[in-house]
């Protein structure tokens, strides 16, 4: 498949919002950034490779909400991929919510790990 590499703007943000509702977006990342592949080959064989360590982030209201040490993390997404050296390999549109950004929050409060940003 054709991988796209896709850097949100401030004024990208801003136009997501539309009649009431929020653009949401899957983020898909390599943690292995190329490596998983090549390096399963040769212990598993070319026939077991896997193609990625995956993680995912969920970018909405200008943030990428994902889990990390601390359970359900979020920053801005600039922020995430310039700290950590890594970029998606993949941007999929999700479609729009119209729960507010206050009531995602508490969700993941909620449903986040203990100890984590939203605990």
């Amino acid at each position: 498949g054709h991988f796209l590499s896709h850097i949100l703007t401030e004024s990208n943000m801003q136009a997501t919002e539309q009649h009431g509702t929020f653009a949401v977006q899957l983020a898909i990342y390599d943690l292995s950034q190329g490596m998983a592949r090549s390096l399963s080959a040769q212990f598993l064989g070319p026939n077991h490779a896997i193609d990625i360590i995956p993680h995912t982030g969920i970018i909405v209201f200008g943030k990428e909400y994902y889990f990390g040490g601390n359970g359900i993390e979020c920053s801005d997404p600039q922020h995430f991929r310039s700290t950590r050296g890594i970029f998606p390999m993949q941007i999929q549109d999700l479609g729009r919510t119209r729960i507010s950004q206050s009531q995602f929050e508490a969700w993941c409060r909620r449903h986040g790990a203990s100890g984590g940003m939203f605990s």
